[in-house]
């Protein structure tokens, strides 16, 4: 696939034909997706996941007057897909992308509005031919697309197959997970936790050769599990402003890790454990005002917000989020640190912790844990490895939020804690009352 350098440089707000699409169909959200870009447009992806009125508010910021859609809800003008012609993927293969083409992503995160990521198909395409090389992707591979094209892992996977001439499967959604993988003879797949969850006591079959697992912590003993049944599974780490992954885990594998930076990407740990990328498929920056504004500091340098290490084989390791840290008593306190050690626990499938407001401390951990019958045999199992001060309260799974299909939102969960919170002490005063 060729590809040409965009002539609209940072803070240009010239973002031609701006279109939001925001569809359930992973193929025709594909096909269109690549259909604009191709002619120089900038598309927006959208989470069908979202209100109507997140959306509306959303384009309006952007500037974006047209969404394709079916859904009826939404106040911005819709055009209906069927009324527009989507070409198969094979049309796009080989094909040269228009300077101005562009796509607009939306960040999950901790700030009120997801930040709206803006990257040329440029550094798509850079993005994708490092992890083809990686990978060794090639025409007789066959990638099972089970991630939303809004989010950058699924719409990374169209260009990948692409660039290698692979073919995009779209699963049958009446069909399980490990039927799809084995009746379609895919060979590679992205996944997050909840979904390895889906097939990882199973055997894997013979053709799969790569399983790419991100999108958050993965408890490790679901990964040895996996790996123990014959699935090829490999962490990786990266972000909507990288356009996916920069790095991947290789044969010596560490389930604690995200592996290896990718080649092309570089990676270093400032003094206060922040993660910083410099990167030629780094994103234009974010959307603001109409301007594009940069994301790198005057090095080139993105600083990620996220917290890591790297260990004496070059491995990196996640540590925590900078923003998610909170203070309990005078002491700081890493949400993620305390998450990995619940992960290590049998049958925990996923896990949160977040803060909530103390009268005493100020703020206290607040742990949401998926998969665990008995939460007491997990409270006695973290004294053992935890100071008190970050012994969370321990809440089995809202049945309101789904597993982790993408990224945790966290505010989510601190509303369940604060609701959670509301109704015991109602309670607590009720039978107050009563005595």
């Amino acid at each position: 696939m060729m590809h040409t350098e965009g002539k609209h440089g940072i803070g240009d707000s010239n973002l031609r034909s701006g279109l939001g699409i925001c569809m359930d169909s992973k193929l025709m959200s594909a096909q269109l997706m690549l259909k604009y870009l191709y002619s120089g447009a900038t598309v927006c992806m959208i989470s069908m996941r979202w209100p109507a009125s997140m959306v509306d508010s959303a384009m309006r910021r952007l500037g974006i007057q047209q969404v394709i859609s079916y859904r009826t809800d939404l106040k911005t003008t819709t055009l209906d897909p069927k009324s527009i012609k989507a070409e198969s993927l094979e049309r796009f293969r080989n094909q040269q992308f228009h300077d101005g083409g562009k796509t607009i992503l939306f960040t999950s995160g901790t700030t009120d509005y997801p930040k709206a990521v803006v990257h040329s198909a440029h550094h798509h395409i850079i993005s994708a031919e490092r992890v083809v090389k990686a990978l060794n992707l090639g025409s007789q591979d066959r990638w099972l697309l089970v991630l939303p094209l809004w989010h950058v892992s699924g719409m990374s996977i169209v260009f990948r197959c692409l660039i290698a001439n692979a073919e995009v499967v779209v699963p049958d959604s009446q069909t399980s997970l490990y039927e799809s993988i084995s009746a379609k003879r895919i060979t590679h797949i992205s996944l997050v936790s909840a979904q390895l969850l889906q097939i990882m006591e199973r055997s894997a079959p013979s053709h799969i050769r790569t399983v790419i697992v991100g999108g958050g912590p993965v408890p490790t003993h679901v990964i040895e599990t996996a790996r123990n049944n014959g699935w090829p599974v490999h962490t990786s780490y990266g972000m909507t402003e990288t356009s996916s992954m920069i790095t991947l885990s290789h044969k010596s594998f560490n389930p604690n890790s995200m592996g290896y930076s990718l080649s092309g990407h570089e990676i270093k740990i400032t003094g206060d454990q922040e993660i910083m990328v410099r990167s030629s498929a780094l994103c234009s920056g974010y959307l603001i005002d109409g301007k594009i504004r940069s994301i790198v500091d005057d090095d080139g340098w993105f600083h990620t917000g996220d917290l890591g290490m790297i260990d004496t084989d070059q491995q990196l390791h996640i540590l925590g989020r900078k923003d998610n840290m909170f203070i309990s008593g005078g002491e700081n306190i890493s949400p993620e640190e305390i998450e990995s050690h619940i992960n290590r626990f049998p049958q925990v499938q996923e896990s949160v912790v977040i803060p909530v407001h103390d009268p005493k401390f100020g703020q206290r951990p607040v742990a949401f844990v998926r998969g665990l019958a008995h939460i007491t045999d997990l409270s006695d199992y973290l004294v053992k490895y935890l100071p008190k001060f970050m012994i969370p309260q321990i809440y089995q799974w809202p049945e309101s939020i789904a597993p982790n299909m993408t990224k945790l939102e966290r505010k989510e969960f601190i509303n369940e804690a604060m609701r959670l919170q509301a109704t015991a002490n109602d309670r607590s005063i009720n039978m107050s009352k009563s005595e």
